[in-house]
């Protein structure tokens, strides 16, 4: 009778672990996932208004720019940079290279930094830093990666609110390559665009939600019961007409927020009704950078977190006359 507990036993210590496995890597999750085609809808709770939390920050700084244009010609593009408050080399970068607003004789450029706040100091730095530039716009919430829903909107805000005459606004990531020229080949260098009057391009995913609970990206069934998400663009880099900006703002009020803002600009482009435009130059994974021709039809490329690389690959690629 030991002898057959004991088996029973060692079988239950042997088969634990392989449930504990197979449900720490979100296998059993995918069983109970409901299909995205049929039962997508959001918020997940009920269809009541709700509220996007954005309207509750007060700015701390806003860009000094904003009375001077009046008068001006509006932009063809505005820049929105998302920043970090430590990432000042980067930012002096951009503003040397792809963020230059005098890059173009004919062509008007804006750069904004959007910034958060952090509990290691350096408001005074921030402060300085905006009074020479007149590029900062900073809100009261902590600069933090799955804050970065909150720093998009707060452009968006911004953006639609305060500074909504641009032809066209470029979101993207301080550690990013940029060609401002090509951007505006993209875009069409004349005002009138060959652009439907409804743009929301970049690298556009379609992907599922990851249940393996040891990933940085775990999303609970809580969270999101949906076995994939809706099309989305990387929030690292991406593209917005004036008009598909404001129609993305609008809805977003109304929406709930979600910690992954590519994801949450999904949803509202869904909500929306604004379809999303893939361009393989919008490059998510860095290109090896082999001389300019490599770069050269490049709009924007992740992963140029060193200020002195990006100033040394836009530079030659300038010189070549490819950004």
């Amino acid at each position: 009778m030991q002898s057959k507990h004991y088996k029973l036993l060692l079988r239950c210590l042997l088969v634990l672990p392989l449930i504990l496995l197979v449900d720490y890597c979100g296998l059993l999750t995918h069983l109970h996932e409901l299909d995205f085609e049929r039962h997508f809808h959001y918020p997940l709770k009920d269809d009541r208004v709700g509220t996007s939390g954005i309207s509750k920050f007060a700015y701390l700084r806003m860009p000094s720019f904003t009375a001077e244009i009046q008068g001006d010609q509006p932009p063809r593009l505005t820049l929105l940079i998302k920043s970090a408050v430590s990432n000042v080399q980067r930012r002096e970068a951009i503003r040397r290279t792809w963020g230059y607003e005098g890059r173009f004789s004919d062509v008007h450029l804006r750069r904004v930094f959007l910034l958060g706040t952090t509990t290691h100091g350096g408001e005074k730095d921030i402060a300085w830093e905006s009074r020479e530039h007149g590029d900062i716009l900073q809100a009261d919430f902590i600069d933090a990666y799955f804050n970065n829903t909150l720093k998009t909107m707060l452009g968006m805000r911004w953006a639609s609110e305060h500074f909504n005459r641009s032809d066209f606004y470029l979101f993207v990531d301080d550690d990013y390559y940029v060609s401002a020229k090509n951007v505006l080949k993209f875009l069409g260098r004349g005002r009138s665009s060959h652009q439907p009057e409804l743009l929301f391009a970049g690298h556009v995913f379609q992907t599922s939600p990851l249940r393996h609970k040891f990933s940085k990206w775990y999303v609970s069934l809580e969270e999101y019961p949906f076995d994939r998400w809706p099309p989305y663009v990387t929030a690292g880099a991406f593209l917005l007409s004036k008009q598909a900006l404001l129609r993305l703002y609008s809805t977003s009020v109304h929406l709930p927020l979600f910690r992954f803002d590519d994801v949450y600009l999904g949803i509202v482009a869904l909500k929306a009704g604004i379809p999303l435009q893939h361009c393989d130059d919008f490059r998510f994974h860095r290109p090896a950078y082999k001389g300019p021709d490599s770069y050269s039809s490049v709009i924007a490329s992740h992963d140029f977190g060193d200020p002195e690389e990006m100033i040394r690959v836009w530079n030659e690629c300038r010189s070549a006359n490819y950004a």
